[in-house]
Parts: structure tokens; C-alpha cells; sequence
């Protein structure tokens, strides 16, 4: 089952029912692929749709000896999609109200996964491990973090790259008060790898060469995407 362009079906636990769906099929595909001793050849290439855009295809080559990293990746990218999938099931959007909490909850649920990839981070810098499939691992999950950073979005502003933060001329986020009918707006903090001091202003990872440092770093992303969550379910209680 293959995921079109749609625009109704853009925003529905159908979409992200496709989008689970593809995830398993391919992490199924790259486990027949690394245990065929018969295939000769040790590359391969996956691809599948993450979004109802044409140019939302999701290429990467799968290396036999390398495999680690890509899988580690996707079971993030079925998490979010998963949760995705239940959040549209149970909330209702019909109202102003429910379409701004399916909002919040929708960002509430990327949150969820940033931090999931931070502690994985953190559990890899931790074991002490150098060899170049770990090291694999960390580029692939930075990688995702930018991903994600890239395809959430709001009426097409994208939620994490910084057009709804506080310093924002881009764009700007504003609710209803539920209760007494007042005008709020909502703040967004940009949650890209390199705001996150996830990578180098050169653009590079971090390296388990350098465990102690990077350790630090991710400390303060976890600390900052929990604030940021903290933040942004406050509005919901």
C-alpha cells in the first residue's frame, strides 16, 4: 500500500496508518536483505513515501555490514507514526478548539519522539563503544531529528525549524482560550539538530571520540526538549 497525494487524507490516522505500515515493510525488506547470504550484493536501496507531498520520497541505502543505524531510525519514525495514528483516531476535529488541541497534542507527539532519540543518543555515548556501526547509529539519528524538524508543519509553516518561535518574523501562533474566550499565542522553540547542539556549526555530528563532551550536549537537548513540553501541555491543562 503505497501512500498518494491526497489532501484530505493529509491530515487523518489513515495517512499515518500508510506511513506505519510502509515503516514495517521496509524494516522487514532490509532484515531479508542482511540475512540473504545468496544476494550478492552489499548495498541495496529503500525508499517509501512520509508524507502526502510528491517530493516526500525517504531514500536510503542500506549497507550489509551497516544496517544498525537505519533500523534504529525507523523504529522512531513507526513510533511517531503509530502515535500519530491513535492522536488522530481519538481527537475530534470539528471545532476551533479541538483543531488547535490536535495541534498542540500533534506537537506534543513529536516532542515525544525527539526525546526518545536524545535518550538513545545518551545510551550510546554511554556505552564506551567507538566502532563505526555506533558511530552509524548517532549520524542516522541526528538525521532523523532534522527530519522531523523538516516535515512537522502547521497550514505548511514548519513547527520545529523556527517560524513559530519567540524571535519568529516568519509566522505567529495564536489560540482561543477555551474558557474565557481570550486571545493567546503559542510558542514554538526551533528543535533542529543544530539548535539542539546535536551537531557542529560545521554541520558534522557528534563523534564518540569524544564521549565526556557530547554527553554534555545532550544533556541540555533532553533538558530542553522536556522544558519545551513542559511548556507546551501546560497550555493544554
Amino acid at each position: 500500500m503505497k501512500l498518494i497525494y491526497n489532501l484530505k487524507l493529509s491530515l487523518s490516522s489513515f495517512r499515518e496508518y500508510i506511513i506505519y505500515k510502509q515503516i514495517l515493510y521496509t524494516q522487514k525488506k532490509i532484515s531479508r536483505f542482511v540475512v540473504n547470504r545468496f544476494d550478492l550484493k552489499s548495498e541495496n536501496i529503500v525508499n517509501f513515501r512520509t508524507d502526502t507531498n510528491p517530493n516526500s520520497a525517504f531514500t536510503v541505502k542500506v549497507d550489509k555490514k551497516n544496517s544498525q543505524s537505519l533500523e534504529s531510525r525507523l523504529k522512531f519514525m513507526a513510533i511517531t507514526a503509530k502515535s500519530l495514528e491513535r492522536l488522530y483516531q481519538i481527537q475530534p476535529q470539528k471545532t476551533t478548539f479541538q483543531k488547535q488541541n490536535l495541534l498542540i497534542q500533534k506537537t506534543l507527539v513529536y516532542l515525544d519522539t525527539l526525546l526518545a532519540i536524545s535518550h538513545r543518543l545518551s545510551f550510546l555515548f554511554q556505552s564506551n563503544d567507538t566502532n563505526q556501526e555506533l558511530q552509524g547509529e548517532v549520524q542516522a539519528l541526528v538525521d532523523e531529528v532534522d527530519r522531523i524538524a523538516s516535515t512537522a508543519k502547521f497550514n505548511r509553516m514548519k513547527l520545529f525549524e523556527g517560524d513559530f518561535a519567540k524571535s519568529s518574523r516568519t509566522a505567529s501562533m495564536w489560540f482561543i482560550n477555551e474558557k474565557n474566550g481570550e486571545l493567546f499565542r503559542m510558542y514554538i522553540s526551533t528543535m533542529t539538530s543544530h539548535s539542539l547542539g546535536l551537531t557542529s556549526f560545521n554541520g558534522f555530528p557528534l563523534t564518540l571520540s569524544n564521549p565526556i563532551q557530547a554527553q554534555k550536549k545532550i544533556e541540555v537537548a533532553i533538558n530542553r526538549i522536556s522544558e519545551e513540553r513542559k511548556r507546551i501541555q501546560s497550555v493544554l491543562d
